[in-house]
């Protein structure tokens, strides 16, 4: 998919500095509100820290008034996060005999647990606390869990602005990965990576306006085939460039990496089961 000179305005990354310490997600001064600090978890903080980081550097709203209405937001979060003590609750309220009643499960189960975490576990709320806490309101686009789903989001940020439906996009995921229920998912489905996940984020803003920039959008390449719930060997990333595990954040935190390393080619590729592929080529500033 030609990306016709998309460029990458300003890019913020999350991570932390090893696998003992754990990503800042303090996002006190960036709340309009500071009482919503209570609705936010911890893959919405990250989210929203990433995407604020960005869009600080990007400047947009300095140079155009209009930038509420002509921004949007395309993200992509991990696995849903879960601690065991409240699916232990939930668990414990929705059996009959030790095994799982439906009925007790959507009554008694579903109001064992607290109201508040509606709010912590939906997919979408990283995407509301962005649009409210940085006042944008053009298009919008959610999808979880994986690598491919950042590059769907990527992709159709890239079609709205070619479109001309919106001037500037803010592209970003982030997972929390160091909880109960994403732990026990990367230990069934990804053994070798459950030492090295972390809790990240990482957001760009692209836009094809003629404003200064660190990297051009050259290429992007996706292959994909549905899932097949048959198939034995399930392998959502084949390789993985990084020290840490990011989940859906790799390829931002991948071409952050290489930009402060000074690389002006960068090539990100993933490969997945059943032949699934993505891929994308970046070209810095200093390569022009």
């Amino acid at each position: 998919m030609p990306s016709h000179k998309i460029k990458i305005h300003s890019l913020a990354s999350i991570l932390p500095s090893s696998l003992e310490t754990e990503a800042d997600d303090n996002v006190l001064d960036i709340l309009k509100d500071r009482k919503q600090n209570k609705l936010l978890s911890k893959q919405d903080k990250l989210g929203l820290k990433a995407a604020h980081l960005a869009w600080k550097k990007a400047k947009i709203f300095e140079n155009d008034k209009d930038y509420s209405e002509n921004t949007g937001i395309y993200f992509c979060v991990g696995t849903l996060p879960f601690e065991d003590r409240p699916l232990e609750r939930l668990a414990a309220a929705s059996q009959i005999g030790g095994e799982l009643d439906y009925h007790k499960f959507s009554t008694d189960g579903f109001n064992s647990m607290n109201p508040m975490l509606t709010f912590k576990a939906l997919p979408n709320m990283p995407l509301f606390h962005i649009s409210y806490n940085l006042g944008i309101t053009g298009r919008y686009f959610m999808t979880y869990p994986g690598v491919l789903d950042w590059f769907s989001a990527l992709k159709r940020a890239i079609a709205d602005l070619n479109d001309g439906l919106i001037k500037y996009a803010i592209v970003g995921a982030s997972c929390d990965q160091k909880n109960f229920l994403v732990s026990h998912h990367i230990k069934r489905t990804q053994p070798e990576y459950l030492q090295t996940a972390v809790d990240c984020a990482s957001a760009i803003v692209i836009s094809k306006e003629d404003l200064p920039f660190c990297a051009e959008i050259e290429d992007i390449d996706v292959r994909y085939q549905a899932y097949d719930p048959f198939h034995e060997k399930i392998i959502l990333t084949q390789d993985n460039p990084l020290a840490f595990f990011c989940g859906p954040v790799t390829p931002l935190c991948y071409l952050s990496q290489r930009l402060e390393a000074g690389d002006t080619a960068i090539k990100y590729q993933w490969y997945g089961s059943q032949d699934q592929q993505a891929s994308f080529i970046v070209r810095s500033h200093d390569a022009r």
